[in-house]
Protein backbone atom coordinates (compact mmCIF):
# COMPACT_ATOMS: atom_id res chain seq x y z
CA UNK A 1 0.00 0.00 0.00
CA UNK A 2 1.49 3.66 -0.31
CA UNK A 3 3.07 4.65 2.53
CA UNK A 4 0.43 7.39 3.15
CA UNK A 5 -3.03 7.90 2.32
CA UNK A 6 -1.94 10.96 1.00
CA UNK A 7 0.30 8.99 -1.24
CA UNK A 8 -2.91 7.10 -3.00
CA UNK A 9 -3.75 8.75 -6.51
CA UNK A 10 -5.75 5.87 -8.11
CA UNK A 11 -8.12 3.27 -6.71
CA UNK A 12 -9.05 0.94 -9.86
CA UNK A 13 -12.25 -1.58 -7.96
CA UNK A 14 -13.61 -3.98 -9.93
CA UNK A 15 -16.96 -2.99 -10.77
CA UNK A 16 -18.35 -6.57 -10.00
CA UNK A 17 -16.89 -6.03 -6.18
CA UNK A 18 -18.68 -3.09 -5.74
CA UNK A 19 -22.12 -4.56 -7.04
CA UNK A 20 -21.47 -7.61 -4.93
CA UNK A 21 -20.99 -5.60 -2.15
CA UNK A 22 -23.85 -3.10 -2.56
CA UNK A 23 -25.82 -6.39 -1.90
CA UNK A 24 -24.28 -5.81 1.61
CA UNK A 25 -26.17 -4.07 4.67
CA UNK A 26 -22.58 -1.70 4.58
CA UNK A 27 -23.10 -0.44 1.18
CA UNK A 28 -24.05 2.87 2.53
CA UNK A 29 -20.61 3.01 4.16
CA UNK A 30 -18.75 1.81 1.21
CA UNK A 31 -20.41 5.12 -1.02
CA UNK A 32 -19.32 7.56 2.17
CA UNK A 33 -15.85 5.83 2.73
CA UNK A 34 -15.26 6.19 -1.56
CA UNK A 35 -16.47 9.51 -0.95
CA UNK A 36 -13.21 10.49 1.50
CA UNK A 37 -10.83 9.18 -0.45
CA UNK A 38 -12.30 10.64 -3.70
CA UNK A 39 -12.31 14.14 -1.88
CA UNK A 40 -8.47 13.94 -0.91
CA UNK A 41 -7.72 14.30 -4.50
CA UNK A 42 -7.33 10.58 -5.36
CA UNK A 43 -9.56 8.55 -8.66
CA UNK A 44 -11.87 6.68 -8.27
CA UNK A 45 -11.89 4.20 -11.14
CA UNK A 46 -13.90 1.17 -11.62
CA UNK A 47 -12.91 -2.34 -14.16
CA UNK A 48 -15.03 -4.38 -15.62
CA UNK A 49 -14.84 -6.95 -18.27
CA UNK A 50 -16.30 -6.05 -21.79
CA UNK A 51 -19.73 -6.97 -22.18
CA UNK A 52 -20.69 -9.66 -24.79
CA UNK A 53 -22.94 -7.31 -26.76
CA UNK A 54 -23.33 -3.55 -26.38
CA UNK A 55 -26.90 -2.85 -27.20
CA UNK A 56 -27.67 1.24 -26.89
CA UNK A 57 -30.15 1.65 -29.44
CA UNK A 58 -33.77 2.45 -29.57
CA UNK A 59 -33.53 3.59 -25.81
CA UNK A 60 -32.96 -0.38 -25.13
CA UNK A 61 -29.68 0.79 -22.72
CA UNK A 62 -27.03 -2.25 -22.45
CA UNK A 63 -27.69 -3.34 -18.68
CA UNK A 64 -23.72 -2.72 -17.97
CA UNK A 65 -24.36 0.89 -19.27
CA UNK A 66 -27.26 0.98 -16.54
CA UNK A 67 -25.37 -0.34 -13.94
CA UNK A 68 -22.51 1.97 -14.55
CA UNK A 69 -25.00 4.76 -14.08
CA UNK A 70 -26.26 3.58 -11.17
CA UNK A 71 -22.84 3.62 -9.27
CA UNK A 72 -22.18 6.85 -10.11
CA UNK A 73 -25.59 8.35 -8.74
CA UNK A 74 -24.98 6.22 -5.31
CA UNK A 75 -21.38 7.84 -5.52
CA UNK A 76 -22.23 11.15 -5.85
CA UNK A 77 -25.15 11.02 -3.44
CA UNK A 78 -22.44 9.97 -1.37
CA UNK A 79 -20.60 13.42 -1.51
CA UNK A 80 -17.86 11.45 -3.81
CA UNK A 81 -17.40 10.41 -7.82
CA UNK A 82 -16.26 7.89 -10.08
CA UNK A 83 -14.74 8.81 -13.04
CA UNK A 84 -15.65 5.90 -15.23
CA UNK A 85 -15.79 2.65 -15.75
CA UNK A 86 -12.70 0.91 -17.84
CA UNK A 87 -13.80 -2.09 -20.01
CA UNK A 88 -11.26 -4.74 -20.13
CA UNK A 89 -11.38 -6.59 -23.82
CA UNK A 90 -12.21 -10.08 -23.85
CA UNK A 91 -10.50 -12.76 -25.32
CA UNK A 92 -10.08 -16.17 -24.51
CA UNK A 93 -6.43 -16.49 -25.42
CA UNK A 94 -5.37 -13.39 -24.48
CA UNK A 95 -6.67 -12.49 -21.45
CA UNK A 96 -3.19 -12.06 -19.08
CA UNK A 97 -2.42 -9.80 -21.99
CA UNK A 98 -5.41 -7.82 -21.70
CA UNK A 99 -5.59 -7.05 -17.97
CA UNK A 100 -2.12 -6.44 -18.10
CA UNK A 101 -2.64 -4.14 -21.02
CA UNK A 102 -5.69 -2.34 -19.40
CA UNK A 103 -3.51 -1.64 -16.17
CA UNK A 104 -0.72 -0.50 -17.96
CA UNK A 105 -3.23 1.99 -20.11
CA UNK A 106 -4.89 3.25 -16.75
CA UNK A 107 -2.01 4.05 -15.03
CA UNK A 108 -0.58 6.03 -18.26
CA UNK A 109 -3.65 7.73 -18.68
CA UNK A 110 -3.78 9.32 -15.25
CA UNK A 111 0.38 9.22 -14.92
CA UNK A 112 0.38 7.50 -11.44
CA UNK A 113 3.61 4.99 -11.37
CA UNK A 114 2.05 1.60 -10.08
CA UNK A 115 3.33 1.97 -6.11
CA UNK A 116 0.87 5.34 -5.96
CA UNK A 117 -2.35 3.15 -7.36
CA UNK A 118 -4.41 0.23 -5.62
CA UNK A 119 -6.73 -2.29 -7.65
CA UNK A 120 -9.20 -3.88 -4.96
CA UNK A 121 -10.96 -6.95 -6.59
CA UNK A 122 -12.25 -10.26 -6.34
CA UNK A 123 -10.73 -11.75 -9.42
CA UNK A 124 -7.17 -13.57 -8.42
CA UNK A 125 -5.93 -13.34 -12.32
CA UNK A 126 -6.23 -9.40 -12.27
CA UNK A 127 -5.18 -8.97 -8.72
CA UNK A 128 -1.96 -11.01 -9.92
CA UNK A 129 -1.68 -8.87 -13.31
CA UNK A 130 -1.56 -5.73 -10.76
CA UNK A 131 0.73 -7.51 -8.42
CA UNK A 132 2.87 -8.32 -11.62
CA UNK A 133 3.26 -4.57 -12.19
CA UNK A 134 3.95 -3.21 -8.67
CA UNK A 135 0.41 -2.09 -7.85
CA UNK A 136 -0.89 -2.53 -4.39
CA UNK A 137 -3.82 -4.96 -4.20
CA UNK A 138 -6.47 -6.11 -1.84
CA UNK A 139 -8.14 -9.52 -3.11
CA UNK A 140 -11.91 -9.32 -1.71
CA UNK A 141 -13.52 -12.62 -1.05
CA UNK A 142 -16.12 -13.82 -3.58
CA UNK A 143 -19.98 -13.95 -2.32
CA UNK A 144 -20.73 -16.07 -0.15
CA UNK A 145 -16.83 -16.69 1.37
CA UNK A 146 -15.03 -15.84 3.79
CA UNK A 147 -12.93 -13.38 3.52
CA UNK A 148 -11.80 -9.57 3.31
CA UNK A 149 -14.96 -7.51 2.25
CA UNK A 150 -14.85 -4.04 0.13
CA UNK A 151 -15.41 -2.42 3.03
CA UNK A 152 -12.97 -3.51 4.98
CA UNK A 153 -10.19 -2.99 2.40
CA UNK A 154 -11.69 1.00 1.77
CA UNK A 155 -11.30 1.67 5.51
CA UNK A 156 -7.54 1.05 5.38
CA UNK A 157 -7.45 3.22 2.41
CA UNK A 158 -8.44 6.17 4.29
Amino acid sequence: MPDTPSELKLLIISRDTLLDALKDASSKKIFRTMARISRRGTHILLSAPEPERWVPTRGNVDNALNQQNELMKLANEAGGGIEGVYYVPRSLLTQDRNRKGALTDILKRYSVPAKNAVLISSSSPFIKAARRMGIVDHQIAPPGKKGKKLVSALDGLV
